[in-house]
């Protein structure tokens, strides 16, 4: 998948389903496109992501949305 900017990779990790294809596409270019203090968040919201982990709910950006 591609993304346009940080900002459309971003809301699509908001938005898309934790443990879809976009939203594990949209974690990592955030990710790699990030800004420096949100690149940690990102990181750990990736592995719980892998791992499954249902504390990990959201996608890591620092966004504090709570995916349900």
């Amino acid at each position: 998948m591609e993304f346009e900017s940080f900002e459309q990779a971003l809301h699509l990790c908001i938005t898309t389903t934790p443990g879809s294809d976009e939203h594990e596409a949209a974690l990592i270019y955030c990710l790699e496109n990030a800004p420096p203090e949100l690149k940690d968040k990102i990181a750990d919201g990736l592995a719980h992501f892998h791992k499954k982990d249902p504390q990990g709910s959201g996608c890591g950006c620092g966004c504090n949305h709570d995916h349900d």
